[in-house]
């Protein structure tokens, strides 16, 4: 077996766990309840798991260095080659690094936010549209938001469309089925 066929078999796990983490997503979102919390932190658990896939799915396609080295040309190339045959375009959802980075730095972030924000109120882990703040009297910081009617996943400011990145991961696993049955 080569490292294509390697490459190829990983993404193709890490699509079917990102599936499994976004049907468990939509789950638990129907089932969320004000008083219920063991259900809100299911469904932010399955958000994680999600993301945690698509980060997988990312650096699979679209590698980096460790810090203080450099990625071999032959990487780049195999990559390259791979996100062609994938039929993977650079605007694919899959690409962005940024909103995994909030996730797996959440530590970093929260501390820059509340070195940089004095007086402001944060809001973490909510599941609402971003209007609904009843009683906030000044600037709010939403660290993590889902809006279950646009079906958006947000981190202070960067907003991300959790079907489209679902519908992304679908298509690659089907083209990546269809091609090695």
């Amino acid at each position: 077996m080569d490292i294509k066929d390697l490459l190829t078999g990983e993404i193709y796990r890490q699509c079917i766990f990102g599936t499994i983490a976004y049907d468990e997503l939509t789950k638990s979102l129907e089932s969320i309840k004000d008083s219920e919390t063991d259900q809100l932190d299911r469904f932010w658990y399955s958000v994680q798991t999600f993301l945690a896939a698509v980060s997988n799915i990312s650096k699979l396609l679209w590698p980096f260095a460790p810090f203080g080295s450099e990625l071999s040309p032959e990487t780049s190339t195999r990559r390259e080659t791979l996100r062609g045959l994938l039929g993977i375009e650079d605007s694919s959802p899959l690409k962005p690094k940024k909103l995994r980075s909030y996730f797996e730095q959440f530590d970093s972030e929260l501390e820059e936010w509340a070195s940089r924000s004095k007086d402001r109120m944060i809001i973490d882990s909510n599941v609402g549209p971003l209007q609904m703040s009843p009683g906030a009297s000044g600037p709010i910081a939403y660290m993590r938001n889902f809006d279950p009617v646009k079906f958006t996943l947000v981190f202070r400011d960067e907003e991300y469309q959790i079907r489209e990145i679902s519908k992304a991961i679908n298509d690659l696993a089907q083209r990546i089925q269809s091609s090695y049955t």
